[in-house]
């Protein structure tokens, strides 16, 4: 982490001399101080706060897995009854994560709490928020695992939505990012299956089902009986090239450069110091290795199609 910032403090000192001479000056800085430094000050704070909660414990935080997996099951739990693919999806986590036997344990208790109609999300997010502070990087990268959680079987149910936008607004998220993280993961599943080699199979299965949203921003997780804004939504379908583009979180019509640099921008975003930096774990840091690999798989797709 950097040390402590004047930025704000010279700003405002060096307009106020300009405007006013050497007092005006003085009360610029306090004023940039006040409003600049010290904000900057105590959330870098907070988030090295987060970062040693984090990485005290060697074997990944138990509290953190106890949240993470909780609120996996409380997701899961949206599409009616949990099922062999989202259980599946969850021992897979741990598996890449590679947790201990302990944790697997807490891990595998946790969920089934999360998953139980009494699971008070609120206090689960409460205590998430006093682990983390402001690290809204952390933030992020949890929703993901969720996400990935509840896409397990390629296909999420009304209430598995509206579970994950009512989590994203408890946790300061926007309704629209959070179809942005849902619509990148669902992506990045077909490019798991053309980097595995068996896109080709899963595909004549009918193995991607797509997915409904809502247009509706849901205050709390109770569904409104008359809303009927839900529409029929497909992000990627079965187009390898499309999954490929919205992965990348760009289009088929952008220019090379264009695609080029978001590349370079994901493909730092999940680079191991980058993710050591942002406070997380080396179990998670193999969680989201994996993601980069799709990334590259995306880029190269794109290539060859462009013969870049």
């Amino acid at each position: 982490m950097s040390g402590n910032s004047y930025k704000g403090s010279i700003l405002g000192g060096l307009i106020g001399l300009f405007f006013g001479g050497p007092v005006t000056g003085l009360v610029g800085a306090g004023i940039g101080y006040f409003l600049v430094d010290k904000p900057t000050e105590l959330k870098r704070k907070n988030d090295e706060k987060a970062q040693k909660a984090f990485t005290q414990d060697a074997n990944y935080n138990i509290a953190l897995v106890d949240i993470t997996f909780s609120l996996a099951g409380y997701i899961a739990r949206g599409a009616g009854r949990i099922n062999e693919e989202h259980i599946k999806l969850a021992n897979q986590i741990m598996d890449v994560m590679q947790l201990s036997e302990n944790s697997r344990q807490v891990a595998r208790h946790s969920f089934n709490k999360g998953k139980s109609d009494d699971f008070d999300i609120l206090s689960k997010v409460s205590e998430l928020k006093r682990l983390i502070g402001t690290n809204t990087s952390m933030i992020e990268y949890l929703l993901e695992i969720e996400i990935q959680v509840a896409l397990s079987d390629m296909t999420l149910e009304e209430d598995e939505i509206r579970r994950l936008i009512y989590l994203g607004q408890l946790l300061e998220v926007s309704a629209d990012h959070m179809r942005r993280l849902i619509n990148s993961r669902y992506s990045q599943m077909i490019l798991e299956r053309v980097r595995n080699g068996d896109y080709e199979a899963y595909k004549r299965t009918g193995g991607f089902g797509g997915y409904r949203y809502s247009n509706q921003d849901y205050g709390n997780n109770q569904k409104d009986s008359s809303d009927n804004s839900y529409n029929s939504y497909q992000s990627a379908g079965t187009d390898k090239l499309k999954a490929a583009y919205d992965l990348l979180e760009v289009s088929e019509s952008d220019s090379d450069e264009t695609i080029k640099r978001a590349h370079k921008k994901l493909m730092l975003k999940y680079h191991p110091d980058r993710l050591a930096s942002q406070g997380l774990t080396p179990e998670m840091i193999r969680l989201y290795t994996e993601k980069a690999k799709d990334i590259q798989a995306a880029f190269d797709l794109i290539k060859k199609e462009r013969h870049l």
